[in-house]
């Protein structure tokens, strides 16, 4: 108004376009309008700091010549909408800057209009650079973990698998002896019974030895008769018994098949009844069976208690139970307890050696090696269809021993052959592999020992080779 003190409109106009451009020019995001040309109006001063361009040169770019050829494009579906005066939001690109490298960002383009006209695009974006890294970042570590979670599923359903063959390789052993165990004790009260009746008839020290040499030498035939035709035993169990029952001894069924077994005929019994009295011969010839029941079933708990330690040995060592997590290890030793723990998936597999007992020990992790061995004879058995041959072999190379394990399976083709150390990769059926073994032995050997791990494959034969540091080498 006229008189008036105060800043008149056009000054206020002017303080309100600068404080606007000050805005644009400080701001962190890269500002940039341009015309419908592709020609820029202006960028701000952050857009020259990260695109690396000066003021001259922008004189001379068109929008496409920042743009990176990977978002030519995308760009050029989106730039003409622009234009028509659609804003674009959520709006991603790649910029190129002076020296060619790419900057991913994001932001959002608007239109400025004069008269119903679009005269320019203004277009804000950030760059999202440390963005994409933290989520590939964090996508990888995620995959990680998925994949340490896979490997732990993995390594919990290969316990399982062995947990399920050593149950019914301990229950094996552990009923036999319990059987065992309780024919021993109804085998000991028959022949004291029978031992009691022969008191009666007063036998010399000669007809003890007589009985007791018998007993022995019947032992002696137990394991030999245990592969006898069937056809034979039954025929050898009836001319005993015919023989028992004309000698009026008891349960002559029962101890036929007992003296059977231990290659006692009617002949020997013949020359043993001339030699006792001829009253004490029924309880004799039962004194004779049960003795020899007797110790067959001592035998048997004796063998199974056997086998039952021999596997919780063969565990203990597996699984380096009370034992160092890092030493020295002889691989045969690791690789005899593995074929001990697999022996209810070897029933039908040939097993062939050939070690050098002389190699140094190896340097070892933990039960690792042992997985390793696991996994390979585990995938050799599942090839061969649960019957062939398997050859493991040792031998010496320089600083380093070499593990070979061969099979007579179907093979891997060729084009599977590069890929089977590729985690979630198998050549099996869907269902009965996760394709996580042969990963995990590959990473036992090659990161927690520094070894190295290749196979080879024709049809008919393929060899697993692991090679290992050796803990100490001679001179």
């Amino acid at each position: 108004m006229p008189g008036s003190d105060g800043p008149g409109v056009d000054s206020l106009l002017v303080e309100s376009e600068e404080r606007y451009r000050a805005v644009i020019e400080n701001a962190s995001d890269m500002i940039q309008s341009v015309r419908p040309d592709g020609t820029f109006e202006f960028v701000n001063r952050a857009w020259h700091e990260k695109l690396g361009y000066t003021a001259e040169e922008l004189d001379r770019l068109i929008i496409w010549d920042v743009i990176h050829q990977d978002s030519i494009e995308h760009c050029q579906i989106y730039f003409p909408r622009a234009i028509q005066g659609e804003t674009i939001e959520d709006f991603r690109l790649i910029f190129k800057t002076k020296d060619g490298r790419p900057i991913p960002a994001e932001g959002s383009i608007t239109s400025r209009f004069i008269d119903g006209k679009v005269v320019a695009t203004h277009g804000f974006f950030r760059d999202i650079t440390e963005k994409l890294r933290a989520q590939e970042l964090e996508e990888r570590n995620a995959r990680l973990e998925m994949e340490r979670q896979a490997r732990y599923l993995e390594k919990m359903a290969a316990l399982g698998k062995l947990s399920a063959g050593l149950s019914h390789e301990l229950n094996n052993p552990a009923s036999a002896a319990q059987r065992a165990s309780a024919q021993l004790a109804t085998g000991l009260a028959n022949r004291d019974a029978a031992a009691r009746e022969l008191l009666v008839h007063q036998l010399s020290a000669e007809h003890w030895q007589a009985l007791e040499s018998l007993v022995d030498e019947s032992c002696r035939h137990l394991s030999a008769q245990r592969d006898l035709d069937p056809y034979e035993v039954s025929q050898q169990e009836e001319a005993l018994e015919s023989w028992l029952e004309a000698h009026e001894v008891e349960r002559a069924w029962e101890l036929a098949s007992v003296l059977v077994r231990t290659a006692v005929n009617e002949e020997s019994l013949e020359r043993f009844a001339g030699v006792v009295p001829g009253a004490a011969v029924p309880a004799a010839v039962r004194w004779i069976a049960e003795s020899v029941a007797v110790r067959d079933q001592a035998n048997v708990i004796a063998r199974s208690t056997h086998r039952i330690s021999e596997l919780v040995s063969a565990v203990k060592a597996y699984s380096f139970m009370d034992r160092a997590a890092e030493q020295e290890v002889d691989v045969h030793d690791g690789l005899e307890n593995t074929l001990t723990i697999l022996a209810h998936r070897l029933k039908d597999v040939t097993i062939r050696r050939d070690f050098d007992r002389s190699l140094p020990p190896v340097h070892a992790l933990g039960s690792g090696l042992n997985q390793v061995w696991t996994n390979i004879i585990d995938n050799a058995i599942d090839a061969m269809g649960g019957t062939g041959t398997i050859a493991i072999s040792t031998r010496r190379d320089g600083d380093r021993a070499v593990v070979e394990i061969a099979d007579d399976g179907c093979g891997i083709p060729p084009e599977q052959l590069s890929r089977i150390f590729e985690p979630f990769f198998t050549t099996k059926p869907q269902g009965q592999g996760t394709g996580l073994g042969l990963d995990i032995a590959w990473r036992i050997v090659t990161e927690e020992h520094g070894g190295s791990i290749e196979a080879e494959s024709t049809p008919g034969k393929t060899v697993f080779r692991v090679s290992l540091p050796l803990a100490s080498v001679d001179d």
